[in-house]
């Protein structure tokens, strides 16, 4: 790929954190940081360059939906966020509005662009940004999961007592309150996780499981009381999607993307553990699931489906 063009569409505190992980993880990429409120895009970039130049970076900047000429990756990070009382689900025509509308103005400058859909609720809009761009379902990935595997990484770490890195398990379905743990596939260190667990003589029983699934959940609002806002975590994911894709890594992370079929839900957008390349996010491997996950995977499906649906005049909605 050729220099990288990376158009991120939201200068708040998710925005501007992901313009910085991008520009920390990919120094040779151009960002271009665009927003509504074309003084935060400004403020934005002011901030970030003199944050860049520590780390060599010295190309990101404000502009307007016109520099999204061909850009390479485009990021959705615009929309109202959740207030107290609500969910992720709660917010969906207001957001789906904003990302048709996103759509409507970069598709054609960046024809060939694949989208990340950060803005919640990020499942279903994934589904209404592929419908309206009518492309292949790898080029518009959900953030989805990718945070709550990683809030789930950070938990076990500390309740195993070893690294991030050498614990494998995952999040999958809906980001919101339907996600399950697959349990059943989960590693530590190469090892199933019920046997190193036996072998390190730690216990991690079907109580302290729930718990950590809950805990998962509430991570976001936990934060927010604290101060008003969640953005290292999915900033993070968002930056190492974006370096997926450039450096067509084939890194597995657990995103969305619209599949034919989930557990007999048809035509659904939920999180899977999926390769991220040069061209998107792609399926390879269905997860192997007991019956218990397969059943959660399910209603997780059906949640977002149903949503989905009621989304689905959104593909066509008029400016």
């Amino acid at each position: 790929m050729r220099q990288p063009k990376i158009l991120i569409v939201g200068a708040g505190v998710v925005g501007g954190t992901a313009a910085l992980f991008a520009a920390v993880a990919l120094p040779g990429a151009e960002i271009v940081i665009v927003d509504i409120e074309r003084v935060r895009a400004d403020a934005q970039a002011l901030d970030l360059a003199h944050a860049t130049a520590f780390w060599g970076h010295d190309r990101v900047r404000a502009g307007e939906f016109a520099d999204a000429r061909g850009a390479d990756i485009v990021v959705i990070t615009a929309g109202v966020g959740v207030k107290p009382g609500q969910t992720r689900l709660d917010l969906v025509q207001t957001n789906a509005r904003i990302a048709c509308s996103v759509v409507d103005q970069v598709a054609p400058l960046a024809p060939d662009a694949i989208y990340v859909i950060a803005t919640n609720p990020c499942d279903p809009l994934t589904a209404v940004v592929r419908a309206r761009l009518g492309c292949e379902p790898g080029r518009v990935i959900s953030t989805g999961t990718s945070l709550d595997t990683a809030r789930l990484r950070a938990l076990l770490s500390q309740r195993l007592g070893v690294v991030p890195s050498a614990i494998h398990a995952y999040v999958l379905g809906e980001h919101g309150e339907s996600a399950l743990i697959h349990w059943s596939g989960a590693t530590v260190a190469g090892m199933p996780l019920d046997t190193y667990l036996q072998r390190a003589g730690k216990e991690l029983g079907p109580q302290s499981r729930a718990l950590l699934l809950r805990s998962v959940h509430e991570a976001a609002r936990q934060i927010k009381e604290g101060k008003d806002a969640t953005q290292y975590g999915i900033a993070s994911a968002i930056g190492r999607i974006c370096q997926a894709i450039v450096h067509n890594s084939h890194l597995i992370l657990s995103v969305g993307v619209v599949q034919p079929e989930v557990e007999g839900v048809p035509d659904v957008c939920v999180s899977l553990p999926m390769v991220i390349d040069a061209t998107g996010a792609h399926l390879v491997a269905y997860p192997e699931l007991d019956a218990v996950e397969r059943e959660a995977l399910r209603q997780s499906a059906s949640v977002v489906k149903e949503v989905a649906v009621g989304m689905t005049a959104f593909g066509a909605f008029p400016n």
